[in-house]
């Protein structure tokens, strides 16, 4: 994740002042968020699973409903 730099410092023997961004791990984003080391520059946006519709009894009956209402004319 992107982070904009709220304080200079030193990583990785390169120097780094305010303002610089940097790709932080996801591991550690909330350490350095936490820290006040740096600021989030990434809108935070949970992952949305595509959700499977679960075949249930009720569906099913609905399903069998609905084709035999179409199947009737």
């Amino acid at each position: 994740m992107k982070i904009k730099l709220l304080t200079s410092i030193k990583r990785n023997g390169q120097n780094y002042v305010a303002g610089d961004i940097l790709d932080i791990p996801e591991n550690n984003v909330g350490k350095w968020l936490k820290n006040g080391w740096g600021e989030s520059i990434e809108k935070i946006v949970k992952k949305k699973e595509v959700k499977i519709k679960k075949e249930t009894k009720e569906l099913k009956i609905d399903l069998k409903e609905t084709k035999n209402a179409t199947n009737k004319d």
